[in-house]
């Protein structure tokens, strides 16, 4: 079955635990005052934001370059970004225009026919260039599938920017699908709360950890930074306020069953406390409607999954790049 680059990478999780640093003690974890189904509809987020990428490998391009055989892949790329807004009837409406963009993600200083490039360019298609100065094919497919997620980031962070300068984010928060890490306006990130349901990423030691693991439904773990004090940001450690959250569970799931690790900007970090209590709780509650079947539906929030088929209707699928656009 065809499948898009995104699908095909191991996942990975680093121990960062020597940088993370707690706000709360972790001694234990702490409930959230939320009750079912009392407070169901007890939620103050009212924006919901999520950026979709497709990476497709089309084809090849075999040259010689000093006597070397040099094999160039290929790429498609679909990105799209889309912000929902609830309204007063508590109905989720397109926000604005979505971004969205596809086109072609090859070398270009190694293709030796210019003309195929400027063929893509006359259908319409935009052509990103890789800008390496070489490399070997698994490499070379490696780097379109950053470029394609550097795109999406870009997407998402101008439409970030235009709900932002809106006269609708003055009293809102922005729930954004996944890490903030990835965003460096801090500005923007400030109105942002990143929700993410799977770590790459452990951040304390196995015994603390485990205790994150063994959270019952509507607890929270304590909140942390993801630096000393004393460590210069300035220098691309970017700091964000982050606690892990426990949206549902059920007898016998896995550890990581409905857990979920929310970021907040720096900005907050006096409050850390008394902000994660209070988005805990609209974050519980926007919860239901349960996405299932969808994967991981466990871990979803009810907006966030209606984003993802918002952009699941306008971006071609993979099976669709592959029949259109193969070989």
């Amino acid at each position: 079955m065809s499948i898009s680059e995104e699908e095909i990478n191991p996942h990975i999780q680093d121990d960062l635990s020597y940088q993370a640093r707690p706000l709360e003690p972790k001694d234990r974890c702490y409930p959230v005052n939320f009750r079912f189904p009392e407070d169901a509809l007890c939620t103050e987020f009212s924006f919901f934001e999520d950026g979709r990428q497709r990476t497709v490998n089309i084809g090849h391009i075999k040259t010689v370059i000093n006597q070397r055989i040099v094999i160039i892949p290929v790429h498609f790329f679909a990105i799209g970004a889309v912000i929902l807004h609830r309204d007063s009837r508590r109905e989720l409406k397109l926000w604005r225009q979505p971004e969205l963009r596809m086109g072609i993600i090859v070398e270009r200083s190694l293709v030796p026919n210019q003309s195929l490039v400027e063929q893509f360019e006359q259908a319409g298609l935009e052509v990103i260039d890789t800008n390496t100065t070489g490399g070997d094919y698994s490499e070379l497919r490696m780097r379109a599938l950053r470029k394609a997620k550097d795109i999406r980031l870009e997407s998402e962070m101008r439409l970030i920017t235009q709900w932002r300068q809106s006269n609708e984010a003055a009293n809102h928060f922005l729930i954004v699908d996944g890490t903030l890490m990835n965003f460096r306006n801090e500005d923007n990130v400030e109105r942002c709360i990143g929700v993410s349901k799977s770590f790459g990423s452990r951040y304390f030691d196995s015994s603390d950890h485990n205790r994150i693991l063994q959270m019952n439904e509507f607890e929270r773990s304590w909140t942390f930074r993801f630096h000393d004090e004393d460590e210069d940001v300035r220098l691309g450690a970017r700091e964000r306020v982050s606690w892990y959250l426990r949206l549902r569970k059920r007898a016998n799931a896995d550890p990581e069953f409905g857990l979920i690790r929310v970021e907040i900007s720096q900005r907050h970090m006096e409050r850390a406390s008394e902000y994660a209590d209070r988005f805990s709780k609209s974050l519980l509650s926007e919860r239901l409607p349960t996405a299932y079947p969808t994967p991981r539906w466990d871990k979803h929030l009810y907006p966030i999954q209606a984003c993802e088929d918002y952009l699941s209707s306008i971006l071609p699928s993979t099976s669709t790049i592959v029949a259109t656009m193969k070989g």
